[in-house]
């Protein structure tokens, strides 16, 4: 299952609805690839698993807001990753379908 275009735009805003929430969810447990916890500020160090097309979440490690990275080259982040912070990378069969 791919993200909608909905779900994408409410996750953009961090809205945490309960319809959006589990739509995620669901997505989240079809195209989960990778979970990274950053050990430098590298954008290449953690991220081997990155293949292109791949949306990662940038959940930062100090308060702040959530924002989405996609991937133009394997096993490149393609920004200075921070320390501590948590990345999830979503891959999909259907990625062409997610509007970022």
């Amino acid at each position: 299952m791919a993200l909608s275009q909905d779900a994408v735009k409410r996750l953009m805003v961090g809205l945490a609805s309960a319809d959006a929430g589990n739509e995620v969810a669901s997505a989240i447990n079809r195209g989960l690839a990778a979970l990274i916890v950053a050990t430098s500020v590298s954008q290449t160090v953690d991220f081997a698993a990155l293949q292109v097309g791949d949306k990662v979440v940038v959940v930062p490690a100090a308060a702040g807001n959530c924002h989405f990275v996609t991937v133009a080259t394997a096993g490149n982040l393609g920004e200075a990753a921070v320390i501590g912070s948590l990345y999830v990378v979503l891959r999909s069969p259907a990625a062409s379908a997610l509007v970022f």
